[in-house]
């Protein structure tokens, strides 16, 4: 069976990696770092940036400013599937700041990404490939514009026979009543929903992995998938009242910016081969667990997963 095609649909920005940091300068002072990076990223471009090393049959459905950092962007994504229409104005970017034990801290502007809405995704899938197609909707808080719309974008894609997943992200200012309730109602139409500890206990309202799988896999629809990814303790899998175990081999991370987001890579890459729930996991863990090991990131091929039973 040929693997099926991923599209991947949000957001694409700059990011400037610093690292590492234990403690933020005094104003009025300049610290150096031994680790930086400058390249595209953003939940969605990245996700679409480790398909391509994966050699998965994928593309990219975004969108760019006019600056410097938009060509970059246009240059990464040149593939027949990849739509990243440019926008007037500065492209969005992010400072992503490492710290040791593997945490990072964000700083972001908008740019173009403020005003993307539904409506522009819908106009720029219009004539793909969406049936039988994976199709993950990424980043949906760090584009404020799509957040009304998402769940909306979500039905109109699965009118059109995709097989929908998410990774909402995390929204500025935190986990109101509001943007949770937001999220409950994406999380109910999606067939895969995808999210990191802090996202799960957040959505779940307790940091238990175990009690937070539970409470989520009550918003998901029948034959639906959670997965909440771990970091260093692997991740976790649930579909059809199974609860499955992933975990890593040990490694030594130095990036951990888009680690979440290359596992997605890894889950959707497995996925579209027909593999088992447990092979996915497996493959997604292995895959951001040799991402995040590199600095600079490149673009050298990463290996397919091992063929298993058609799920």
């Amino acid at each position: 069976m040929a693997p099926r095609t991923i599209l991947v649909v949000g957001n694409a920005n700059l990011d400037i990696i610093l690292g590492h940091i234990d403690r933020w300068p005094a104003r009025g002072t300049e610290a150096f770092f031994e680790h930086a990076d400058l390249r595209v990223g953003g939940s969605a471009a990245n996700t679409a940036l480790v398909l391509q090393r994966l050699g998965a049959k994928s593309g990219l459905v975004s969108a760019r400013g006019s600056d410097f950092a938009g060509q970059a962007i246009a240059h990464a994504f040149e593939g027949p599937l990849d739509h990243v229409a440019q926008r007037p104005g500065a492209t969005g970017f992010t400072v992503g700041l490492l710290h040791p034990e593997s945490e990072r801290t964000f700083l972001s502007s908008l740019g173009h990404l403020g005003d993307l809405d539904a409506g522009f995704f819908r106009t720029a899938l219009d004539g793909m490939p969406l049936d039988g197609a994976l199709v993950l909707v990424s980043g949906g808080f760090a584009m404020p514009a799509v957040m009304d719309g998402h769940r909306a974008l979500q039905d109109w894609l699965r009118q059109r026979g995709a097989e929908i997943a998410i990774d909402p992200g995390w929204p500025d200012g935190g986990w109101t009543p509001s943007e949770r309730d937001m999220a409950h109602d994406w999380i109910a139409g999606c067939d895969h929903l995808l999210v990191n500890n802090r996202e799960a206990a957040a959505l779940a309202g307790n940091d238990n992995p175990e009690v937070a799988m539970a409470a989520l896999a009550q918003h998901v629809g029948a034959g639906a998938t959670v997965v909440i990814k771990r970091g260093a303790d692997g991740a976790i899998g649930h579909r059809a009242g199974q609860t499955l175990h992933a975990s890593t081999s040990p490694a030594r991370p130095i990036d951990t910016v888009g680690a979440g987001d290359s596992f997605n890579a890894g889950y959707l890459d497995a996925l579209a081969r027909g593999l088992l729930l447990h092979d996915c996991l497996k493959h997604a863990v292995a895959v951001a667990g040799a991402v995040i090991a590199e600095f600079p990131r490149t673009a050298s091929p990463l290996p397919a997963p091992v063929e298993g039973v058609p799920v």
